[in-house]
């Protein structure tokens, strides 16, 4: 037997909402307070909330009480929780003992940006010797370099098929780790001044080339190459002693 449908109460609106439409509202707001979490300017903070009330028939509402950018957004937040995480402390979960027992700690160390300086340094196929073109190159970022203490990784490449069967690198790796020491040396030399703690080495063989598909010697320059990139943690950073724990100095820096 069928029931009949109620009457809504006197005043009560004609029209209810299905379970479908309060979803679709909630998605809406969602999406409004993520919108609204990204806004850069008061100015266009305060339009939009206008409009909003507009379109709620509220007329001569409050102005919000922020003062310039929100001290909080969506995607500051989510930075500064990456950031808590990459300097916090772990534990690692193995079941064998280490030299620190079971629960050995695991530290995340953030050395920051890292941005490449001047151009690529190239070598001739199976080779590490500096052309006077990369000397020269190496010469200017030297002048870019000098008096600071950030540390420089140069990582050295090769190209695939570059070693002759009577070359003098067992392999790749020893190339592009050969090339990278080049760069090295003459920046540290007397000429161009970089202090020798700051530079951090890395061969990468042949996993990184920039013309994968290239097929003459010179299309695959670019995988004959030096990147010089500037980090932005300090060498000294890893230099200094500790100055807690049993085996600290205090007073030696």
């Amino acid at each position: 037997m069928a029931k009949k449908c109620k009457c809504p109460p006197a005043g009560a609106p004609e029209w209810v909402l299905t379970y479908g439409d309060m979803m679709s509202l909630l998605l809406v707001f969602f999406i409004m307070l993520v919108a609204l979490s990204e806004i850069k300017k008061q100015e266009e903070y305060q339009e939009i909330v206008a409009n909003i009330q507009g379109a709620f028939g509220i007329r001569g509402g409050a102005q919000l009480p922020i003062e310039g950018t929100p001290a909080l957004s969506l995607l500051k937040f989510l930075q500064d929780q990456r950031l808590r995480r990459h300097q916090e402390d772990n534990r690692s979960n193995t079941q064998d003992p280490g030299m620190d027992g079971s629960e050995a700690t695991v530290t995340r160390i953030r050395e920051g940006m890292r941005f490449a300086v001047g151009g690529r340094i190239t070598f001739e196929p199976g080779s590490a010797d500096l052309s006077q073109q990369a000397r020269e190159a190496l010469k200017q970022v030297a002048s870019l370099l000098r008096g600071y203490t950030n540390i420089i990784e140069l990582r050295g490449h090769a190209d695939a098929m570059e070693l002759p069967d009577d070359g003098r690198f067992a392999d790749l790796w020893a190339l592009s780790y050969a090339r990278a020491k080049a760069v090295m040396e003459y920046l540290c030399s007397d000429d161009l001044g970089i202090e020798r703690n700051r530079i951090r080495l890395v061969a990468n063989a042949d996993r990184e080339p920039l013309a994968p598909r290239a097929n003459t010697v010179a299309q695959k320059e670019p995988n004959r190459r030096v990147e010089i990139i500037v980090v932005e943690a300090l060498a000294q950073s890893f230099t200094e002693p500790e100055t807690s724990g049993p085996d600290a100095s205090p007073g030696i820096r």
